[in-house]
């Protein structure tokens, strides 16, 4: 399958672009685009792949050529074909090494040639199967003989066929992702009943324990998988899953995280964003993952903050606004985070915008003691001193 985006500003040829590309069975529309800055955000923020962007030349505020420029910086990986009106803009498209342009208007025939010359490039069968082992659930580099385990976003078992485990309840789920967290380790029946089945009849609870390992060997039975939940009796009794897991998101995040402080790529740092996604079991309800929830987004905060960091150095001051933005989601009461942005602002010549995002700031924060350390005219004075 090949994942395909389209930005186009004109909203009846961006809906015939769509309409286009799904009568090809081997293409799925990740996102379809009338502003380039939605592009880049939804770029910057997509955990799975993205594998080829047709850009229209001819934007407001960002052209084209700039879209395809800032997309190739923060996906290394793409594939950028253009859409424009006019021919004299076909040589201006191959330097930022496009696979082709398509004057308007365009026809089916014309997508094809651009699918097969994206199939050439990459060295991926136009029929969607992927000749160099990865896989369309983002598991790059997995072993096929082994299970996918997804932890950003829903808990998500993956087969070696790369289908789902279904789940009958929601409980046996939530005992899979548990004995998961724990790494194999055998967790003892009190501890799953404390913070799986916390407040219930502790006879009705062991009862429901009983019935979800059950349920939950039904499962993965019916997955095709040997059972991996391993019972042990002694001292009071025990289970553990032994998953045979070739590939596991949150392993796949904190890998590149370690490659992104050993290295400074920001390839590293862009792949552990596009992995982290939504967060950690977001919207779960699981208490018990709430400290391991917690590690990971302040792993992610720190992330966020020294991308930033690297795109102001690099005087790209858009994409580090981008950065700043997730990490306001995270914490919006962050005295720093409200420097950085005044910071920012500044570099980028929008000096009114800064003063009044300074003013509401303080105000957001006018009941703690950071109000007072969020001074515009010493960040005026060095904006860049902000983001060392």
């Amino acid at each position: 399958m090949i994942r395909v985006i389209a930005v186009d500003d004109e909203q009846p040829a961006l809906h015939r672009l769509g309409k286009l590309l799904e009568s090809f069975g081997n293409v799925e529309v990740a996102g379809l685009f009338d502003r380039a800055t939605a592009c880049l955000d939804f770029a910057l923020a997509e955990e799975g792949r993205i594998d080829l962007a047709l850009l229209d030349m001819e934007m407001p505020k960002i052209h084209g050529l700039e879209l395809g420029r800032r997309l190739r910086q923060c996906r290394p990986e793409i594939q950028i074909a253009f859409l424009t009106a006019h021919e004299q803009f076909a040589k201006d498209a191959f330097e930022v090494e496009a696979l082709d342009y398509l004057l308007k208007p365009f026809a089916v025939g014309d997508l094809a040639r651009i699918l097969e010359r994206w199939s050439k490039r990459s060295g991926r069968s136009y029929g969607g199967k992927q000749e160099d082992g990865g896989s369309e659930d983002g598991s790059e580099g997995a072993d096929d003989r082994g299970l996918a385990v997804h932890g950003f976003g829903p808990f998500t078992v993956l087969t070696p066929g790369r289908e789902p485990v279904r789940f009958r309840n929601s409980k046996s789920r939530e005992l899979l992702a548990y004995l998961h967290q724990s790494h194999g380790k055998p967790v003892g029946k009190a501890r799953l009943l404390e913070d799986i089945w916390y407040g219930r009849n502790p006879e009705r609870a062991q009862v429901t324990l009983h019935t979800t390992v059950y349920q939950l060997r039904k499962d993965l039975e019916a997955a095709g998988l040997a059972d991996p939940l391993v019972q042990s009796k002694t001292d009071g009794g025990s289970y553990a899953a032994h998953l045979p897991v070739s590939y596991s998101d949150v392993e796949a995040y904190e890998e590149e995280l370690r490659q992104f402080k050993r290295t400074g790529s920001l390839s590293h740092a862009l792949k552990a964003i596009r992995l982290y996604g939504e967060g950690y079991l977001p919207g779960s309800g699981y208490v018990w993952a709430a400290p391991r929830q917690a590690e990971l987004e302040l792993g992610y905060a720190e992330l966020l903050e020294a991308v930033a960091g690297l795109y102001v150095k690099q005087h790209k001051y858009d994409m580090a606004l981008n950065s700043l933005r997730k990490l306001a989601e995270l914490s919006p009461l962050s005295g720093r985070l409200h420097t950085m942005m005044t910071a920012l602002l500044l570099l980028m010549g929008r000096e009114d915008d800064a003063r009044e995002y300074s003013a509401l700031a303080r105000e957001l924060l006018a009941d703690s003691d950071v109000a007072e350390r969020l001074d515009y005219a010493a960040i005026a004075a060095d904006p860049l001193r902000c983001f060392s």
